[in-house]
């Protein structure tokens, strides 16, 4: 139950406001001047103080700036007879949280505790989840308290004290690289480089070079020598990146160095000892991946030595709150404007979502909900509409089981990409942003499907 205390000079409206706030299911207290107010305040704390503006002695403006500078946790809602605008500014500088003027209907008082109150309960609640990642609910820069996450948690710390290959493996956006770097960080390896490459982003040739690095003149342009990723991590930890786009003859020469513990640059003649953990992501089955023969199975089973599956947000939406709140303490406007806390109606919505981008999806909408938000509570966000389903006759002519799950989900995913290809006139981030995907990852599927942008840049 929530204490209220009254300031009322006037014997019947106290007595009113009084039985209001009872009949509200509030604990109220009340006190017939500014001074007797204080000492109210010096006894016991109280969630909302009403008070009158004109009274002798200390008057509700004084009160409320008292309140503002030794009680932050207890809102102020001021009552006059005497309204302005100039007197509404006043009080809201002065630190209260409201102003009603005489003569009021309860509706309007009632409105405006519920209000706070609500407020109250959100940062309340926000103080909780604080203390709950204070108490455990956090590794490094990962925060659950998801009973499936928090089993990664386990895992991270048990596979930190080893050395040993790890394949991690999730849905885009749900936090695979800040689990590899919680491991790095809780390694022996800490005090080492973590060198992260994205296989996904580069041709086979660059991807060579940029893992073995070159000597000077080992092709044209490469007008000084210049180490790998492989040879700058050594002695910490190599990060792969959707591990499944690197090509079969580049799988060869990388298992080639795990087993021997070696480099050679491009162009080079010298090989260099090299100690290092390699630690490897992707986003895709990788069962699939070895039936096409994309993926060589003495490459895999080097690399994937101890698997970590990380769950997607809608398994896991007991952390959103949790996700939010450190969100939006890190956000940068969000500080700027002093924004906390979501209303209980967004909170809803965003736990009815399903997340198909997950961690990065909710930072993007949040980031947006932020930079739109006019006061210091987010009080709508923008959340997309499921993306279309793709219908092709393709499926309804084969239905009788001849086309396979393997088949039947490139083919979608095809017609998918040219659908929005279509509708973007070959645009990548306009075709990624609705496709809920990065821009790397939608390169590296149109190349699957040998789509084009070229192709679709005159349709429309």
């Amino acid at each position: 139950m929530y204490s209220v205390l009254i300031v009322e000079d006037h014997d019947r409206l106290r007595e009113q406001l009084g039985q209001f706030y009872e009949q509200e299911g509030y604990r109220v207290v009340t006190a017939a001047c500014g001074e007797e107010g204080l000492q109210m305040l010096a006894r016991e704390k109280f969630a909302i103080i009403v008070s009158d503006v004109q009274m002798p002695g200390i008057n509700g403006f004084q009160l409320a700036r008292h309140v503002r500078e030794k009680y932050a946790d207890t809102d102020v809602i001021l009552i006059t007879a005497f309204g302005n605008i100039k007197q509404a500014v006043e009080a809201m500088k002065l630190g209260a949280s409201d102003y009603i003027t005489k003569p009021f209907q309860p509706e309007a008082i009632r409105l405006v505790s519920e209000k706070l109150i609500e407020k109250r309960r959100l940062l309340e609640e926000v103080r909780e989840l604080r203390q709950r990642v204070q108490d455990g609910h956090s590794l490094e820069n990962i925060i659950s308290k998801s009973p499936k996450m928090l089993k990664v948690f386990d895992l991270i710390k048990s596979l930190a004290e080893t050395d040993s290959g790890v394949m991690i493996t999730g849905e885009t956006g749900t936090g695979k690289e800040l689990v590899a770097r919680a491991i790095h960080t809780l390694s022996r390896r800490k005090q080492k480089q973590f060198v992260a490459i994205n296989c996904g982003a580069f041709p086979e040739t660059l991807l060579e070079s940029e893992l073995f690095g070159y000597e000077k003149g080992a092709f044209t342009g490469a007008i000084q020598s210049r180490a790998g990723k492989i040879e700058l991590a050594d002695g910490g930890t190599l990060f792969l990146d959707e591990i499944e786009a690197m090509a079969a003859p580049m799988q060869v020469k990388l298992l080639r160095v795990l087993q021997e513990r070696e480099v050679e640059r491009l162009g080079g003649n010298r090989k260099a000892k090299i100690d290092m953990r390699v630690i490897a992501a992707t986003n895709v089955d990788l069962a699939l991946c070895l039936a096409r023969g994309t993926l060589r199975e003495d490459f895999y089973y080097r690399i994937n030595v101890i698997p970590i599956q990380l769950p997607p947000l809608r398994e896991r939406l007991e952390d959103l709150p949790l996700l939010i709140d450190n969100i939006l303490s890190r956000h940068p406007v969000a500080k700027e404007k002093k924004i906390r806390q979501l209303i209980p109606k967004v909170l809803d919505q965003m736990l009815a979502y399903s997340w198909p981008g997950n961690i990065r999806e909710l930072e993007n909408i949040l980031e947006r909900a932020v930079v739109k938000c006019r006061g210091d509570v987010v009080e709508t966000v923008d959340l997309p509409a499921p993306p279309q389903r793709v219908l092709d006759t393709y499926y309804a002519s084969n239905g009788s089981g001849e086309v396979s799950l393997k088949q039947w989900l490139l083919k979608s995913e095809k017609d998918y990409l040219r659908s929005l290809l279509v509708k973007y006139k070959g645009s990548i981030s306009s075709t990624a942003k609705e496709a809920k995907v990065d821009n790397k990852t939608l390169y590296r599927k149109m190349r699957r499907h040998a789509l084009h942008k070229e192709s679709f840049k005159d349709l429309g």
